[in-house]
């Protein structure tokens, strides 16, 4: 899967994360996650991308 979306890294998997829309495209890719924050945004897109009518 990670080479699907070409998040995979030279030696070891690129920390990379996909919003995936309820059509299943990609709606928003986090390149360079900082986990004390990343979250906290990724909550906050699911309730955009994944809201009725949006």
């Amino acid at each position: 899967m990670i080479k699907s979306y070409g998040a995979d890294g030279v030696i070891f998997a690129r920390r990379t994360t996909f919003v995936i829309d309820p059509a299943g495209k990609i709606a928003k890719i986090y390149d360079k996650v900082k986990p004390d924050e990343h979250a906290g945004e990724l909550i906050e897109d699911l309730k955009v991308y994944h809201t009725p009518g949006v």
